[in-house]
């Protein structure tokens, strides 16, 4: 089979991204398998760069297809479509809410509306300029026979097999995450890209139960969960690293251990607000002064800057930017801790990258991380991530017993990397077949001209 990975959401993924991590581990174990013919990563115009290890990494296997900016009139239209469905949705979601007299009806001309828009919006998509438009084509042209979407936010329709990869419906959850007029067309994206896949991936029971189904209305029968893989490209193979081999020259200027380290973009459902309250809590317990290094956009958000001046920590807490993987894996070695306070997620490559690299890890006590971690048993503490205390307490834990600590989530993570990405991506090839089947049936049926009725001689 040709797999194509969609990976063009108004910025290319690249590894550094969460969902990044997945889209390019998926394709360079998918170029490796002898179940796949071809792997076509689309992107962005002038991010090839961007794509040279993955591409380089697949052996031949990998190349990217670039799709170019829409001219300035299409652009227009864009925006045009895009506060259209916004308008709608509201309004569709809020008749929904209210029902009354009359409501059935119109609801179904404001859906009318809405999928027209939808349609409108494929369509002008659908044009965007490709450096190998032929990727695009049915199969049976020599297009790809599935593509993967690695994120809900992809708006047009394609010519093959398609399953897109749902991590959580966390902007419906989090209040602020979005712009509140953008939530129900949100919704609505979201649902429809759902309903237009053949199949929907995802890496938890969790997320499926109550995000996939319970949020977005979509038929359990239609998700494949596959669990997730320790990213092998960060850590050295034999565990548990000693000491000696944690202390890493040549970090980010102002980095200084000891340190805790949370690697994540700001936003706010990852709680990073609660990292600077424990980070008081901790000096009141006696534990030596740590710095707090936060990867992500800088500078740091004036929220958490004015938290941080308040406590009178703001020269312990350090906003580095983002940082490329050799320096990531540098970081993880040398920090106390990784700690991981999210309020919500489908499960957290950071934690299993902090575990490879030898580094005590303490984690938010929620339901999918506790799916996620739950082979570790007790070797991890899990924390109230509504509770500064509760998270400060869990931290000291880890740094006043290190090197205990260290050596009992690595016996404990030998578990966890024993699953390995090629099992990952052999399950996901065989929800691509079975995807590519369920396609090739439909297809099948509705090109299939309908039969004459015989009529009787008069």
């Amino acid at each position: 089979m040709k797999v194509g990975v969609w990976c063009a959401y108004g910025k290319t993924l690249s590894v550094s991204d969460g969902i990044g991590v997945f889209a390019h581990s998926l394709a360079k174990y998918l170029a490796r398998s002898p179940r796949v013919n071809g792997v076509v990563m689309a992107i962005h115009a002038g991010d090839e760069s961007q794509m040279e290890a993955t591409v380089a990494a697949g052996g031949g296997c990998i190349r990217t297809v670039s799709l170019k900016r829409l001219p300035p009139a299409s652009r227009w239209r864009r925006k045009t479509l895009r506060w259209r469905h916004r308008s709608q949705s509201r309004r569709y979601e809020s008749l929904g809410r209210s029902g009354g007299m009359g409501g059935v009806a119109r609801s179904e001309r404001l859906r009318a509306r809405l999928a027209a828009t939808e349609l409108a919006t494929d369509r002008l998509l659908a044009k965007q300029a490709a450096s190998d438009p032929g990727v695009f084509a049915s199969p049976a042209e020599g297009g790809c026979d599935i593509w993967v979407l690695p994120h809900v936010s992809v708006e047009r329709s394609f010519n093959a097999a398609t399953v897109v990869l749902i991590h959580d419906m966390v902007p419906l959850r989090e209040p602020g995450l979005l712009k509140p007029h953008d939530v129900a067309s949100f919704r609505r994206r979201s649902q429809v890209v759902a309903e237009r896949s053949t199949l929907i991936g995802c890496m938890s029971e969790v997320i499926r139960d109550g995000d996939i189904v319970g949020l977005l209305g979509c038929p359990a029968e239609k998700v494949r969960i596959v669990g997730a893989a320790v990213p092998d490209d960060i850590g050295f193979p034999d565990l548990p690293v000693p000491t000696t081999c944690r202390q890493q020259p040549d970090l980010p200027a102002g980095v200084a251990a000891p340190y805790l380290l949370y690697p994540a973009a700001f936003r706010g459902y990852k709680n990073h607000e609660l990292l600077i309250e424990a980070l008081s809590i901790l000096d009141q317990l006696g534990v030596p002064p740590l710095q707090l290094v936060f990867t992500g956009d800088t500078p740091l958000p004036s929220h958490l800057h004015e938290r941080a001046e308040a406590a009178g920590l703001s020269q312990r807490v350090l906003a580095i930017g983002r940082v490329d993987r050799d320096m990531l894996e540098r970081l993880y070695r040398a920090a106390a801790a990784t700690v991981v306070p999210s309020r919500h997620e489908q499960g957290s490559f950071p934690v299993l990258e902090a575990l490879a690299c030898g580094c005590p890890v303490a984690v938010s006590d929620i339901p999918s991380l506790r799916e996620a971690f739950g082979p570790l048993n007790d070797t991890i503490p899990f924390f109230d991530p509504g509770s500064a205390k509760a998270c400060a307490e869990a931290v000291a834990s880890l740094v006043n017993n290190a090197e205990a600590v260290r050596l009992s989530q690595a016996e404990g993570f030998q578990r966890l990397r024993g699953r390995t990405w090629q099992q990952a991506t052999d399950e996901w090839i065989d929800v691509f077949d079975e995807a590519i089947a369920m396609h090739a049936a439909l297809h099948s049926r509705t090109s299939q001209p309908e039969k004459a009725v015989p009529t009787t001689p008069g």
